[in-house]
């Protein structure tokens, strides 16, 4: 069995013109890819003010970098689809996967139809990798802990659940910044899917996302004898019967 793991970066999210496309292809017996690829796509890099509204175009210099050392190649978006679909035929690749692949897909769908060429992903299902992190990863109390220990916490309180947060968890990595450039997510991308699957998630199959991951509200509260402070905390549950409360806060 062969699998894809890709990855895009794009100008905007209501139209999101495609710069950067990675994507790896694996054997399930292998740890490494087979193949690995990184474009960067000529028509979005060479129409400046387009490249100016991407949300990290200050990663051009990088990107610079990358094409310089060969590590990533310039082709127009065609050419880009066109060897993504011979590596999907020619690894005979069943499935393809990315974290939060809602919105990749509608990347490849919008870049596809704008250049008028085949999408390659309409052959193979495409499967999201958040679902198989939310499943196996998230969920846990041991992730959640995680969470509280380093404050991952989204704007309106709830725990992170990005690709960057998970790949921080499994490897206990808290230095860890996401490249943000296709190649270098898939990296990452991959080792959460091959984690999620070590712990005993199932290849080719979908599971829900969950993209809020709530965090139970706290409410202060002190006990007090005798008018006398001797414990201050936060709970998440409350339970009072005869005249007694019994408080369960964090963590227990």
């Amino acid at each position: 069995m062969a699998y894809m793991v890709f990855d895009t970066e794009t100008t905007s999210l209501d139209k999101p013109f495609c710069y950067d496309v990675g994507y790896s292809i694996f054997q399930e017996i292998l740890d490494l890819p087979i193949e690995r690829r990184h474009f960067i796509v000529e028509q979005v890099w060479h129409n400046l003010p387009l490249f100016e509204s991407a949300y990290y175009k200050e990663k051009r210099p990088l990107y610079v970098g990358l094409m310089r050392s060969k590590k990533a190649i310039m082709n127009k978006w065609g050419y880009i689809m066109q060897t993504m679909r011979r590596d999907i035929i020619k690894y005979e690749v069943t499935d393809a996967y990315a974290y939060n692949s809602d919105f990749d897909d509608k990347v490849f769908t919008f870049n596809c139809d704008w250049f008028k060429c085949n999408n390659p992903l309409e052959d193979i299902p495409v499967h999201d990798i958040w679902g198989y992190a939310s499943e196996f990863i998230t969920n846990t109390k041991e992730y959640k802990d995680f969470c509280e220990e380093h404050q991952y916490f989204t704007d309106s309180g709830n725990y992170k659940a990005s690709a960057e947060i998970v790949y921080r968890y499994l490897t206990k990595d808290n230095d860890f910044e996401e490249a943000h450039m296709g190649a270098y997510d898939v990296d990452i991308e991959s080792k959460i899917l091959e984690a999620c699957v070590g712990i005993g998630a199932e290849y080719g199959k979908d599971y829900k996302v969950v993209k809020i991951l709530q965090r139970p509200r706290l409410t202060p509260y002190t006990v007090k004898v005798n008018g006398k402070i001797i414990h201050q905390g936060e709970y998440v549950k409350k339970y009072a019967r005869d005249g007694l409360y019994s408080f369960t806060e964090m963590g227990e």
